[in-house]
Parts: C-alpha cells; sequence; structure tokens
C-alpha cells in the first residue's frame, strides 16, 4: 500500500498527478512548436492554414480539458481516473500508429510516461477514490 502524504493523499497519486501534469505540458509545448514550424513557410500557410489552425486550437482546449480532469484525479474522483485510463489508452495506440509511421523518441518516452502514471492511479489507492 502506498504511503499518505499530509493532506491524505496517497503518494502514487501525487506522483500520477505530476506525471501527467508533465505530459500534458509536453503535448501543448509541442503543439505550439508544430504550430510554429508548420506555419513559417508561406506556401504551407496557404495550403493548410484555417484548418491546420482550427486543429490547434481544438488540441489545445482538450489539453485544457485533461488538466481539469488531472485536477479531479488528483482530489479523488474515481470518475476522472477512469477517463484518463481511456484517454491513455488512446494515447498508448495513437504511438503506436505514430510509430508505425516513423514517429519519434518523444512519442515513446510520452507512451510510457501515460503508463507509468495510469499505473500508479490504481496502485494501491483504490480507498482513497472511494471514499470521495
Amino acid at each position: 500500500m502506498s504511503t499518505s502524504t499530509t493532506s491524505g493523499r496517497p503518494t502514487t497519486v501525487t506522483v500520477s498527478f505530476i506525471i501527467w501534469l508533465v505530459v500534458v505540458l509536453a503535448n501543448i509545448l509541442q503543439g505550439i512548436i508544430s504550430l510554429a514550424s508548420n506555419h513559417s513557410s508561406a506556401a504551407a500557410a496557404q495550403s493548410v492554414g484555417p484548418v491546420f489552425i482550427g486543429g490547434a486550437v481544438f488540441a489545445f482546449i482538450l489539453a485544457v480539458i485533461e488538466v481539469i480532469i488531472v485536477f479531479r484525479m488528483r482530489d479523488g474522483r474515481n470518475w476522472a481516473r477512469i477517463v484518463l485510463l481511456v484517454l491513455a489508452i488512446l494515447q498508448v495506440i495513437g504511438v503506436g500508429v505514430g510509430a508505425a509511421s516513423g514517429g519519434n523518441a518523444f512519442g515513446w518516452i510520452g507512451g510510457v510516461a501515460v503508463i507509468v502514471a495510469t499505473i500508479l492511479m490504481f496502485v494501491g489507492v483504490n480507498g482513497y477514490f472511494r471514499r470521495r
């Protein structure tokens, strides 16, 4: 069983929370860098302009929602833990698809981080999520 912090939150939940925040912030930064690099050339800006920007805005909104869910998980909401599990599965599937099409190391690192964060959300912490 995991130890608890002074707030009564298990340490594994706190570590999972921090990992999730790092992953979400890294995804936001990756999106910003991708947006900036794809918009740097005039030809790229004309060919993908509104669609690409719309996709970037949508991804940013999803990231904000994910941060809110991560905070709810930290506070012991079981529904948030389940939603993050589904998001983790989707992200790991995305990493696998990206690797098959020549993905980069950052995708793999993010995938492993999400797996670790997800495991930590479920290891010896059921009582914490039941009491909420």
